[in-house]
Order: C-alpha cells, then structure tokens, then sequence
C-alpha cells in the first residue's frame, strides 16, 4: 500500500463529501438538532442546580453544565441521529461506484484494491470529525450566548463526549460501508444497512433480555417469597446483569453507558449503591466523592472495549469482502 496514494484517495473522497448536497443538509440537520437538545438541557441543567440548591432531586453533587449534555447524547445516541448520519456518510460508498459502474474503471489505473477502501474510510470519517465538530462548536456558542462559560475540566470533558460521539458514528458508518461492499446497489445497502441498525437497536436488546428473564422463572414475590428481601434483591440484579449483557450487542446503548456517567454523576454514583432504587441513606452519600473520568473508565472498560470492536469488525468484514470480491 502506497501512502501517497491513499492520502489522494482520502482527499478526493473528503472533497467529494464536504461539496455535495448531502453534507451541506446532513450539517444543518445536526447543527439545528443539537442546538435544540442543547437549549433543552440548559433548561434542565438549570431546573436540576435550583433543586440542588433547595437540596431537593437526590442529586449528590451539585450539577454542571455537563448535565446539559444528557439531552444531547439523547439526540444521538438513543433517538438514532447518530445511527442515521453515519449510514448517510457511507451506505453508497462502494455500491454507488458499482451501480455507477465506476468501480472497475477506478480499479483500472495503478491501485490497489486495500488502498481505495482505506481511502474511502478515512475519508468518510474525517467527514463525520467535521460534522460532529461543528455541532459541538454550535453547542458551545450557545453555551456563551447565554452566558455559560464552561470551565477548562469541563471543557477538557466536553472534548471527551465528542470523541465518544465520534466514535459511535464510526461504528454505524463501518457498518454502513459493510453494506455498502455487499450490496450491489445503493439501496440494497441501505436496506441492509437499516435491518441490521434494527437488529442492534431492538431484536438483540429487548428480545434476548426478555428471553433471559423468562429463564429466570418468576419472580420470589409471586412464587411466595414475600418476605425474603435478600431472594428478591439477587433476582432483581440478575434480571439487570441479563439486560446489560444484551445491551452490549446495541451501540446505542453502550454509547449512553459509557457517556452518562459524565454527564450526570449523581445518577451514575447512586444506581451503583442501589442498583435497585432504594432511598439514599445521608450517613453513606455525605462521604461520597464524585466519580473521576479514570474512574470511569476503570468502571466500564469492557463497554469501551465493546465500543471499540464494532467499527473494527464492520470495517474488517468490508475489508476482507471487499479484497475478495469479482468485480468482472
């Protein structure tokens, strides 16, 4: 592989990104949609400090304007804009130029096969680094119209969720450009691109956490066990690690595992002491201190790494199908 060439390819696909209509619309709709959650989460950061100063909502620490990030995370993870403009980016990357019949054209001249699908993913992401940067660059203007300056930790924080927002738009895009190189045409691979995006999102999620409940068998309180709290604690928390290990197989899901913690510390702090919603006990909570970013990452680090693996493998799986493909 020919480094030259590939930075040519990875240019030529930023340039014809960035100059296409789609990106232009795909920008406003994520700048306009994260402004939005973003006024939102003022509001609520702002409803959340005066209950915190009242010392009512059970927060523990005294909310920052991270918390208004709860609402932003929510847009892209949770409510799919993520999902969606990373397939946007990369449902017709390789089935586009076979629909086109471009592809054995640009084959033709002296490339190699692992340097075009190279350059067309860096491409792709350096396209979605723009996009998400700019909506997190309107967020923070919002932030100081209103007079919100956040702090240098904050700031560093905020840089932080972008990056895990990046990522998580990386996985979708691999996957869409997964598609991309099985499908013969654009819209079998968003077809494709759509099936396995609702797979994630609910079959695994939702289907293998009830069918692990119902293995479970009922719960104590109706075979009898009314009384016994410490039967019906361990089953309330083995009916949680069940949905937690399908939640795995969702990017969406982890994504918001992983960014939660950051942006409400309060609610992150009190599920791990009372996973099953008890009332917090004020001789426990006045000792509490609130949860470092190492911390976190030492808390969730086999998400980070689940994280991680799905643009790995999606990009492999193109990688490897794509190298191999008979493009005659």
């Amino acid at each position: 592989m020919d480094l030259a060439r590939l930075a040519i390819i990875s240019q030529k696909e930023l340039s014809d990104h960035v100059t296409s209509r789609r990106f232009l619309l795909i920008l406003i709709i994520t700048c306009l949609v994260l402004g939005v959650a973003a006024a939102n989460g003022v509001t609520d950061y702002n409803n959340a400090l005066d209950r915190y100063k009242v010392g009512e909502g059970g927060d523990l620490f005294m909310p920052s304007i991270l918390y208004a990030f709860g609402k932003i995370t929510d847009s892209i993870g949770l409510e799919g804009l993520g999902a969606i403009i990373g397939i946007a980016i990369g449902f017709d990357l390789v089935a586009g130029e076979r629909e086109g019949r471009s592809l054995k054209t640009i084959l033709s001249q002296p490339l190699y096969r692992d340097e075009l699908i190279n350059g067309k993913a860096i491409g792709g992401i350096t396209t979605l680094a723009i996009i998400t940067l700019a909506g997190f660059l309107t967020i923070l203007a919002i932030f100081l119209v209103i007079s919100i300056v956040p702090s240098f930790e904050e700031v560093f924080l905020i840089g932080v969720i972008w990056f895990i927002t990046l990522l998580y738009m990386i996985s979708y895009f691999s996957m869409a450009l997964m598609s991309s190189v099985l499908a013969k045409s654009s819209s079998g691979a968003m077809i494709i691109s759509l099936i396995i995006l609702f797979i994630m999102m609910y079959i695994i999620p939702v289907g293998g956490g009830e069918f692990g409940t119902c293995l479970l068998g009922p719960e104590p309180e109706d075979i009898g066990y009314d009384h016994d709290s410490q039967l019906q604690e361990n089953y309330e928390r083995a009916v949680l690690d069940i949905y937690d290990f399908f939640n795995l197989f969702s990017a969406q899901s982890v994504y918001n595992s992983i960014t939660s913690p950051i942006t409400n510390p309060s609610f992150y702090v009190t599920n791990r002491i009372y996973p099953s919603g008890h009332s917090l006990d004020p001789d426990i909570t006045d000792n509490i201190e609130k949860p470092s970013l190492l911390g976190i990452i030492g808390d969730k680090w086999v998400k980070i790494i689940v994280f991680i693996m799905w643009p790995v493998l999606f990009f492999g799986i193109a990688y490897v199908k794509f190298m191999r493909t008979d493009l005659r």
